[in-house]
């Protein structure tokens, strides 16, 4: 009805998929905090504000909590990686490279989930070799870039090339994130001069 008060009905699943984020959003305060061992699902539904039967119907143990939220924060580095070479065509190759530092250097900064990875690494095992399927998974997107910006390299070259450059993002921006906010600015800022640098002579007959 036109100007009814009646709030609008949140789909079930909608519901459930918010209750899901609460419930990994708390508990990556509470790894990072108190650490995997140390932390209870009891205060981790406390923080979510549910009760630890709601936990349960998703998350059967602590494990699983962690497991999610690493997947959870890979989920956004894709997230981050698709947006940047969506985005990519007509910009040129610096300006791509830029945006992309920039775009995982903030995600790295501001991520509650990586947070809580690094502060419970002896149990990121999964998570880094999840890791490196998504860096190859990446290094692919980056050949179809260089195909088109870096014509020089050749094919069979190209592979290597595109390996390198998001071994190297990768590599710098957790020593970027892992330090004070002006250092961290500062890692980034010679990341994109080091990448600048080795892509130049590459990129000179595009």
């Amino acid at each position: 009805m036109k100007g009814s008060s009646v709030p609008r009905r949140i789909p079930t699943q909608d519901r459930s998929r918010q209750r899901v984020e609460r419930i990994l959003d708390a508990a990556a305060h509470v790894f990072t905090e108190a650490g995997f061992e140390a932390a209870t699902t009891e205060a981790i539904a406390a923080r979510a504000g549910t009760s630890i039967g709601s936990l349960y119907q998703f998350f059967p143990n602590k494990d699983a909590l962690f497991s999610a939220i690493c997947d959870r924060y890979l989920d956004k580095t894709r997230a981050v990686f698709l947006s940047v070479v969506g985005g990519a065509r007509g910009k040129g190759w610096q300006r791509v490279l830029d945006d992309a530092i920039d775009a995982f250097a903030a995600l790295d900064r501001s991520d509650a989930d990586l947070r809580a990875v690094w502060a419970n690494w002896r149990r990121s095992g999964d998570f880094l070799a999840a890791g490196r399927a998504l860096n190859r998974e990446f290094a692919q997107g980056v050949e179809t870039i260089l195909a088109r910006e870096a014509r020089t390299i050749p094919p069979a070259r190209r592979a290597l090339v595109a390996r390198v450059i998001v071994e190297v993002i990768s590599a710098m921006l957790f020593l970027a994130a892992r330090g004070d906010r002006a250092n961290g600015n500062m890692v980034v800022s010679e990341t994109k001069t080091l990448l600048k640098r080795y892509l130049r002579p590459y990129a000179r007959g595009a």
